[in-house]
């Protein structure tokens, strides 16, 4: 049996336009293998006929309902991405119409519980390994956005519960996930992975664009300027380091330079263009080192350390849950084998103490139901039953044995008495 996968994902403003690059595939990925541009055709939107801006759909929501005239946080969770899909074999089992419909009524189901006006895309993607519907849901509530009470803890438990329930009420063979399994928390962890590929490979999108962006612009700037110029000179006195007959130091007329240069009005406008332009690519490369792209940079690379530690962390615990599992089942296996020696030795000690098989049968039966109504499902219970039916299948098998032995008795007796009448 297949299970069903629902997972939520927060998604922030700067996350949204890698988010759009991904899903209505605008860009060649990087950090993606498994698509199969031949076959991205075939993938769909349940929410939009067409492709649409991410940013300007999820502002067009928030602006359409909110009560506030406050501005939305820059940091404000806009879009919780819902991934909905289950294992390549359920998939396989599908034909195309079956596939859409199992798309179409997880769409139903979703856009019911938050509202269809709060659905910002509901993109199906059919060019990856698995089949999988990536919905945009934008969490307004009384006006406002509120992301941390739409998504609860309890509303996610109620994903878990209801999405597989109301799947195979329409025919789907779908599963709950396992309650607390490893399986859950890898599978977290892997949609974390992708999530973090996914705003890398956009990031790198934006940057490209501003890189030529700068390339643009420098090639404007030119390496080496050359302008004819002029030193300006002027005429001064100098001593000579010789003496009037009357004492005083004789001095003299030159020429010598200045600190200015002359030159050209063509020439100075030409300097005076260049100087601007580098001006303006100095600013140019400030802004880049300021803007978000770079910030973001920093941050993607903070929270893929975090999620390196967090991989080493969950790789740890999954092998002490394992070892805890193995621990589980050598100690389930002593306790089962504990309980059918104790129903065993009661059973001898009641056979023992009863006069005749049907007084026993009775009290054996009033002491396994005793338990069974404590414990409906007892192991005692189960060993009973395991027990009686046994016993009814050796009874059976006994009863034909003396059949054939009466039979074989019958046939050798009649033999007798015909060799007796000879």
């Amino acid at each position: 049996m297949s299970y069903a996968v629902v997972r939520m994902a927060k998604m922030k403003s700067h996350d949204l336009k890698g988010m759009q690059f991904h899903n209505q595939r605008e860009r060649e990925s990087k950090t993606n293998p498994d698509i199969d541009e031949e076959r991205s055709h075939e993938n769909y939107d349940l929410a939009n006929e067409e492709n649409i801006d991410y940013n300007e759909r999820v502002n067009e929501i928030i602006e359409s309902q909110k009560t506030s005239t406050r501005k939305t946080r820059k940091d404000a969770v806009l879009v919780n991405e819902l991934l909905i899909t289950s294992d390549r074999e359920f998939f396989d089992g599908l034909d195309p119409d079956e596939q859409k419909r199992f798309f179409e009524e997880s769409y139903s189901l979703l856009s019911e519980r938050y509202g269809k006006q709060n659905i910002a895309y509901a993109v199906v993607h059919n060019d990856e390994k698995t089949p999988h519907m990536h919905m945009g849901v934008v969490p307004m509530r009384d006006g406002r956005l509120q992301g941390k009470n739409v998504f609860n803890r309890q509303e996610l438990l109620w994903l878990q519960d209801n999405f597989p329930k109301h799947m195979k009420e329409q025919g789907f063979e779908l599963e709950r996930g396992e309650k607390g399994s490893t399986r859950e928390h890898l599978e977290t962890r892997d949609f974390k992975k992708k999530m973090l590929e996914k705003e890398i490979d956009s990031l790198e999108e934006n940057l490209a664009v501003k890189k030529s962006e700068l390339s643009a612009l420098t090639e404007k700037v030119p390496d080496e300027i050359k302008v004819p110029a002029k030193r300006q000179m002027k005429r001064v006195e100098v001593p000579t380091g010789e003496k009037s007959i009357f004492g005083r130091e004789k001095m003299k007329t030159e020429r010598q330079p200045t600190k200015n240069v002359i030159l050209s009005e063509d020439n100075y406008k030409k300097l005076t263009s260049a100087a601007e332009d580098g001006q303006r690519l100095k600013g140019h490369v400030n802004n880049l080192l300021s803007t978000d792209f770079a910030q973001e940079n920093k941050r993607l690379r903070n929270k893929n350390k975090k999620l390196e530690v967090t991989n080493k962390s969950l790789t740890s615990e999954n092998a002490e849950l394992k070892m805890d599992n193995n621990r589980l089942r050598s100690k389930i296996s002593s306790l089962t084998n504990e309980l059918e020696n104790v129903y065993q030795t009661t059973k001898d000690f009641l056979k023992e103490r009863t006069n005749g098989l049907q007084a026993f049968k009775e009290v054996l039966g009033s002491w396994v139901g005793r338990i069974k109504e404590k414990l409906p499902k007892s192991e005692i219970g189960r060993l009973h039953e395991r027990s009686e039916a046994k016993e009814k299948t050796f009874d059976m098998n006994r009863v034909k044995e003396l059949n054939k032995e009466a039979k074989k008795e019958k046939s050798v007796q009649k033999k007798k008495d015909m060799d007796l009448e000879l």
